[in-house]
């Protein structure tokens, strides 16, 4: 399906963003071809982060109407939107309602500006929702990027648990780390000592303080 292109802020000009773009806003943030003009107490409400850069001079004039904005450099305007259309919705008597993309585009925005709440709640929903071996291995590979260890884990586990055949393909995607705990640790893992309340075996701990080691020199980032 072709994208219309006034609705794709990566390429072109910057212009103002089709939805977002709010006259009554008080701050006009760039990110790629985006101008995203916005009522700057949503956002601080639930990031310091962003907070505090709200507070800073908007030094950049955008191309339109003469306005300062602030660029923000590596976001994606993706993340933004699905960000922005939680606080700025067409009907608010209705719950709120994500795609399983939409929420994996939101979470490197929340864990970047430290939205604790939205990253929580976010991570709860996409742990639910992630069903496919395809969807884990995203969920591996960008708690990854994000430096979330307890998350990477969490969705490691999950993939051994399923006990997919795994390709070469998914070992590359995945990358060594994750595919070396799929199939030495957690797959081979004493079903028993997998359980709660059961003590971990000679075999099982000695693979978990492999592992441990590896993490704590971050080569689980490979």
């Amino acid at each position: 399906m072709e994208v219309d292109i006034s609705l794709d802020y990566s390429p072109g000009e910057v212009r103002n963003h089709h939805r977002f773009y709010v006259t009554t806003g008080g701050v006009v943030i760039e990110i790629e071809k985006a101008l995203f003009k916005i009522h700057r107490h949503f956002l601080a409400q639930y990031s310091p982060t962003l907070e505090g850069l709200f507070q800073l001079p908007q030094e950049k004039e955008s191309p339109r109407m003469g306005e300062q904005s602030i660029s923000i450099k590596g976001d994606s305007y993706r993340g933004w939107e699905v960000l922005l259309g939680l606080f700025y919705r067409d009907n608010h008597l209705e719950p709120a309602s994500t795609s399983w993309y939409d929420a994996m585009m939101l979470l490197p925005v929340a864990h970047k500006y430290c939205m604790e709440a939205i990253e929580t709640s976010i991570l709860e929903w996409i742990n639910k929702a992630s069903k496919s071996k395809a969807q884990i291995i995203e969920l591996i590979n960008v708690t990854k990027a994000l430096n979330m260890y307890d998350s990477f884990e969490k969705a490691v586990k999950e993939l051994a648990d399923a006990r997919w055949e795994l390709t070469f393909e998914d070992a590359q995607e995945m990358g060594l780390f994750a595919f070396y705990m799929v199939t030495r640790i957690y797959s081979n893992c004493c079903l028993e000592c997998r359980k709660p309340s059961r003590s971990v075996c000679f075999q099982c701990r000695k693979a978990m303080r492999s592992v441990a080691r590896l993490r704590d020199n971050n080569s689980w980032r490979i």
